[in-house]
């Protein structure tokens, strides 16, 4: 018993290794040392939220909501992109890194927990970032239920991550299928529940919305933002069990289309 758990702790420990690696190839890779370099990495995503922010910034709020508008914004854009950076990441990225699966402790599962880390740390820095200035301004408050919002999140990255698995799978060595990740992506934007609730919608929307897994995460994680925040569409169970599905059904791709990578 004691060898077995020594030698799990070893691989263990060689998993996140080759994990960290993988990590600071891609920064520097995509960022590289020049200007800012690695801070690209929150600069990028700030860029955009704050424009978002900006814009709703003297805004009422939202069809009556007592939610404020500049936080509520923030909150379902810098979500948002930890899908978008995830989920488009993931076409292409065996591709990009073929490379290295020359070395035998290189798994695509690697690839793709490295990519997730790289994208989830960008929004959650961005997020932190920005929602402590505008906290600062009056433009919003603390969060009223943390755990909510970090489950809402962590919510986000796996679902992500799961999804992604699929769409690795799915779009290797079929380039069509993988033009229609971003056009997908940017379709979902709308539909996500990022910048609108639930509980705004008629009845038999609100009954369909609720079968989606992003518009979940989006609810869970206004709910621990916004003391105003329904808790009337909160399914965490169903997002979990969606979230658990997808994941083994991605793991079994990834590990198939393993087999199906030749180097030459």
């Amino acid at each position: 018993m004691t060898t077995t758990r020594s030698s799990f702790y070893q691989d263990l420990s060689l998993q996140m290794d080759v994990i960290g690696a993988l990590v600071l190839r891609e920064l520097h890779t995509r960022f590289g040392r020049n200007n800012i370099g690695y801070l690209w990495l929150v600069g990028e995503p700030m860029l955009l939220a704050t424009v978002i922010g900006a814009l709703h910034a003297f805004q009422p709020g939202h069809l009556g909501s007592s939610m404020p508008p500049v936080a509520f914004s923030l909150v379902g854009y810098c979500v948002f992109i930890i899908f978008r950076g995830i989920f488009n990441k993931a076409e292409g990225i065996l591709e990009s890194s073929l490379p290295l699966m020359y070395h035998r402790m290189i798994s695509v599962l690697n690839l793709s927990v490295a990519r997730v880390i790289i994208e989830s740390a960008g929004c959650i820095v961005t997020f932190v970032l920005l929602y402590s200035i505008i906290i600062l301004l009056g433009f919003a408050e603390l969060p009223a239920r943390p755990l909510y919002a970090i489950g809402g999140v962590a919510g986000m990255i796996w679902i992500s991550f799961a999804w992604g698995l699929n769409v690795t799978a799915v779009t290797f060595d079929r380039p069509t299928l993988g033009r229609l990740v971003h056009p997908i992506s940017y379709f979902m934007m709308p539909l996500s529940g990022a910048f609108f609730a639930v509980e705004w919608m008629p009845p038999y929307i609100q009954t369909a919305a609720d079968w989606f897994p992003l518009v979940n995460v989006f609810e869970i994680t206004r709910y621990g933002m916004f003391e105003a925040a329904s808790d009337q569409h909160l399914f965490p169970a169903y997002l979990i069990a969606n979230c658990a599905f997808f994941t083994y059904v991605g793991l079994i791709g990834i590990r198939r289309v393993r087999n199906r990578i030749h180097l030459s």
